[in-house]
């Protein structure tokens, strides 16, 4: 069976995840390296002070996510 060319079927689709988890502007790259800086070293402070371990988790897990975002940035530069 080929396949016409042309406008996809009406229909119900399945939205792409992936097109959204691929950060391609500048703008997620500037959030993702202050999420980090801010997730990490606020995590680092939080322990020195003497927090409660879910808010030097909570902070620490959100560097965590914006050193995340910066890795993807540079991994799908490219394509």
């Amino acid at each position: 069976m080929t396949h016409s060319a042309g406008p996809p079927t009406s229909g119900r689709r399945r939205p792409d995840l992936r097109h959204w988890l691929k950060p391609r502007g500048s703008r997620a790259l500037v959030l993702g390296v202050c999420m980090s800086v801010g997730g990490l070293a606020g995590g680092v402070r939080c322990a020195q002070d003497g927090k409660g371990i879910w808010t030097v988790l909570g902070t620490f897990g959100l560097g965590i996510l914006g050193l995340i975002v910066v890795v993807s940035y540079f991994a799908n530069y490219d394509h």
